[in-house]
């Protein structure tokens, strides 16, 4: 059983899905049953990007074994990577739903990193793995950018989908994949290749029961990516 309340783990899963920039899919979600790590949130694409919520010793946010034999006071802290300003930053808070309201900045700070560039990490993904696997073997290097050929192509393939849905009665349903579109197509200019295609496949995932061309683009993605010439 987690350390923490299910509501509160309920309430970190609310907040990172209702972000307009990533997928509850983007991240790998851990709430450990014994430790001093509470929460722990992992961008799926690299290790080096994660928001952790720990209970440590004041002063030098350690954990120490020991602690249960001293009179020191632990305090909560959220590890964050990024943080505002440094790669790296640690902050205390008075309550744990403070902490939780820390993920909606650090998901902002985490956009901003992958609008640059950055070196990445490919970590195992469980539900994805066929796709990473993918991901790997097509594109080689985490930092690559598109190039303008790539662009164009991708722009095409994205317009195109985007017209069919055009062409459907427009309801809820169909301006949200389109707006998943028109994010994709944006991002194309700032995000590293393997993050960009990360997102693309975990939006269409999460919208892929929204209409049956959501379904289409979620199964024929592999092919899209695999179709892609221009990588080198």
């Amino acid at each position: 059983m987690p350390i923490i309340r299910n509501v509160k783990i309920q309430n970190i899963k609310n907040i990172i899905s209702r972000s307009k920039v990533f997928s509850i899919n983007d991240f790998r979600l851990e709430f450990p049953n014994s430790g001093n790590i509470l929460v722990s949130i992992k961008y799926r694409v690299s290790s080096q990007f994660l928001f952790n919520i720990e209970e440590n010793q004041e002063g030098n946010g350690i954990y120490n074994l020991n602690l249960l034999m001293s009179n020191k006071k632990m305090v909560l802290q959220t590890i964050q990577k990024p943080g505002k300003n440094k790669n790296e930053e640690i902050y205390t808070h008075v309550n744990i739903d403070e902490c939780i309201n820390e993920i909606s900045s650090w998901l902002a700070n985490l956009d901003e990193d992958l609008k640059n560039e950055i070196d990445f990490e490919i970590e195992d993904i469980s539900d994805i793995e066929d796709f990473e696997k993918k991901l790997n073997e097509k594109i080689t290097s985490d930092t690559e950018k598109f190039s303008e050929p790539e662009k164009r192509e991708l722009l095409d393939k994205l317009n195109e989908i985007q017209e069919r849905i055009e062409k459907l009665e427009q309801d809820a349903n169909s301006k949200k994949n389109i707006e998943i579109i028109e994010q994709s197509k944006s991002e194309l200019q700032t995000y590293p290749k393997k993050s960009w295609w990360l997102k693309f496949y975990n939006r269409t995932r999460d919208a892929k029961n929204i209409l049956q061309l959501g379904n289409e683009l979620q199964n024929n993605i592999m092919t899209l990516l695999e179709n892609i010439k221009s990588w080198n």
